[in-house]
């Protein structure tokens, strides 16, 4: 069994790969059920295709730990991932998914809301899927917007709907409980990525703008219990990552779409199934006896 830390985690694992493995956390013979509070930790079980894997992270503040265990397909353990960066990694992969079956290839402008943990590869991914120009960043704290306007070579910015309104893909990805912009600062054309928001008390969008907007989940139970942005909004999805793959939905009739996503097993099975099998064929991470 193979033990990869957060270094060895992102070595082996790029982003273009992560969306990949995001198709095929979408695309294939899945069971995810909903993830479950245990103690201070969140534990997600999930199955695609004969890989099963679970997900333990802790939500004690300041201890952003956690493991992902990946079983093969004869039920033994082969891969211990370092859960935090997986979820980094697979969450921004998965917006990068939504993008590119969500827009054209034009996109511009990216507006990055949040500078937490999870918005570096929420920019890395839309990058990875479109050849956006220019990356605002915002963030309710200053020097964080700064760092990651740094990191990323893009520009901080003061204002979140300022950013909007500039912007052809907007990503949000922070734990508000308002919504972060107006509705006016939409375009018509743009596209909004939201991945903060994963109880039905969060919100990062507002109302209007959700009932507006063509709108795709990961999940439909997952987001009935715990899309804030969609139950304050008492907007049902109109179709899923999965069945936009496989060409089983609604005519997008809105001039906005929306990616509502609260994060399913399937793609922890996936990403964390890739990392190990890429490790070992690598000859890296740590031999587990």
């Amino acid at each position: 069994m193979r033990y990869l830390n957060a270094e060895t985690t992102r070595a082996v694992l790029s982003m273009s790969n992560a969306v990949e493995a995001m198709r095929h956390a979408f695309s294939g013979d899945a069971e995810t059920p909903l993830r479950t509070l245990v103690g201070g930790s969140m534990v997600m079980p999930g199955r695609l295709d004969d890989v099963i894997a679970v997900k333990v992270v802790s939500i004690v503040p300041g201890n952003p730990a956690g493991v992902v265990l990946v079983f093969g397909a004869d039920g033994s353990p082969i891969g211990v991932v370092d859960g935090p960066t997986i979820t980094s990694i697979r969450t921004g992969a998965v917006s990068g998914l939504a993008t590119q079956l969500l827009t054209s290839d034009q996109p511009k402008t990216l507006a990055m809301l949040g500078a937490g943990a999870m918005a570096f590869d929420q920019i890395e991914a839309i990058r990875a899927v479109r050849q956006v120009e220019r990356v605002l960043v915002w963030s309710r704290s200053e020097s964080k917007a700064t760092a990651l306007a740094r990191r990323v070579e893009g520009e901080a910015v003061a204002d979140a709907g300022e950013a909007v309104t500039q912007a052809d893909v907007v990503s949000c990805a922070t734990p508000a409980i308002q919504p972060l912009f107006d509705e006016s600062a939409v375009r018509s054309g743009t596209h909004i990525n939201a991945v903060g928001a994963f109880t039905p008390d969060m919100v990062e969008v507002p109302g209007e703008v959700v009932k507006r907007a063509y709108v795709v989940v990961d999940d439909v139970d997952a987001a009935a219990a715990e899309a804030g942005d969609l139950i304050q909004a008492g907007r049902e999805p109109d179709t899923t990552l999965s069945d936009l793959l496989a060409g089983r939905h609604p005519q997008i009739a809105s001039d906005v779409t929306l990616f509502k996503s609260v994060g399913v097993a399937a793609q922890d099975v996936a990403a964390a199934h890739m990392a190990v099998t890429d490790a070992i064929a690598l000859g890296l991470g740590v031999e587990l006896s």
